[in-house]
């Protein structure tokens, strides 16, 4: 491999990277990727790095990227990535890759005492004692040619991960933590994790119309999974094609006709003149549910007992993770601790290692759950 080459373009220098770094400990990545004009990521740079060397690597390149999926998909080298779900989404929609094994930083850090979703610029200066540039954050990395300075900029953001990978590595170890970080990596990539987060936006809008009669809940689902069907097919941002607030007055209104659908707020004349008969026929395939098709209630207050309840949980767990030196929201947002004093128990926190840490007790100022509740 040789040394000098920082940049590459072209499919022998990318060979010969594959080639040293199959053999290296550990693995740092890094993407920039451009997601303004549409659904998909765009990636515009990928950079790596080792022990001795840290690369950027032209995706806008003719290249065979064979070699790149067979480093990343293989359990060795360790992957180490800072906040890795966005490069996760970027790599797997790019190069129909997931990684073998890899570390999060940034989820280390969290159990090591750093705080909340720390960044990679902080972890830098705290760990390695280098204050990082920040003049290129807005930089545009698809353009070409990138100068020295950006290129150097891109290179930072994989030069320091060994060391933050080595010295959180150690900390995990002396906490007896390292579960913790294997079980929460593996979970981001797991096939219930990549499931959820593609079908969060439909998610979202069937949420948004819970309380809604029967029908227009199937009607709100049928057009969330159109516009999502709709925008990869023509790599458009989801809400530039119709807004969730106009799909949830959709749904809630079901307009008959094109006059009926000219009078809803928010649809653009030019939508309804494109995607207008597309969405009444949408409507009306979907106003009768399927028998199977299971309507949300209306999201319900809690009661005082159950609010006050909810209150002492989280303190409680506020208490337990200033002792042990992790931020809350590592183990459990509010919303689950909410969930668990009103009876729920398919619980991120009564699972794993969070349960032991943290679960049990939990429960047990709970008393029994509900037996209605999942």
């Amino acid at each position: 491999m040789n040394t000098q080459t920082l940049w590459i373009d072209c499919q022998e220098h990318l060979d010969a990277w594959v080639a040293h770094a199959k053999n290296a400990p550990w693995l740092g990545i890094d993407t920039e990727f451009e997601r303004v004009r549409t659904f998909f990521p765009r990636l515009c740079l990928l950079q790596m790095s080792t022990p001795e060397q840290a690369v950027c690597i032209d995706p806008l390149a003719e290249l065979d990227w064979n070699g790149i999926r067979a480093l990343i998909s293989e359990s060795q080298p360790v992957k180490v990535f800072h906040a890795a779900r966005q490069d996760l989404e970027v790599l797997q929609q790019h190069l129909s890759v997931v990684p073998g094994k890899f570390f999060d930083t940034q989820i280390a850090a969290a159990f090591c005492g750093y705080g909340e979703q720390v960044g990679y610029a902080r972890m830098v200066k705290d760990i390695c004692d280098v204050a990082l540039p920040k003049a290129f954050t807005r930089t545009p990395w698809c353009r070409r040619p990138l100068s020295e300075a950006e290129v150097q900029y891109a290179l930072d953001d994989v030069h320091y991960l060994g060391m933050l990978y080595e010295t959180l590595r150690e900390a995990l170890r002396d906490h007896g933590r390292e579960t913790w970080l294997s079980d929460d990596c593996a979970a981001l990539v797991s096939e219930e994790s990549l499931r959820k987060a593609e079908n969060a936006a439909i998610e979202k809008v069937i949420r948004a119309c819970a309380g809604m009669d029967r029908a227009s809940q199937s009607v709100a689902a049928s057009l969330a999974r159109w516009r999502e069907d709709l925008a990869r097919k023509k790599d458009r941002p989801r809400e530039w094609l119709v807004s969730t607030e106009t799909l949830i007055e959709l749904s809630r209104t079901r307009p008959k006709n094109q006059q009926d659908l000219s009078a809803v707020t928010g649809l653009e004349k030019g939508t309804l003149k494109r995607r207008g008969e597309e969405i009444l026929g949408v409507i009306r395939m979907s106003e009768t549910p399927d028998p199977d098709f299971v309507a949300l209630p209306r999201p319900t207050r809690p009661d005082a007992a159950q609010k006050a309840l909810g209150n002492a949980l989280w303190k409680y767990l506020g208490e337990v993770c200033e002792r042990e030196g992790v931020p809350p929201s590592a183990i459990a947002p509010r919303n689950e601790i909410r969930a668990l004093a009103a009876g729920k128990r398919n619980l991120r926190v009564l699972s794993g290692w969070r349960r032991t840490f943290v679960g049990e007790s939990l429960l047990e100022r709970v008393g029994p759950a509900d037996s209605a509740s999942p």
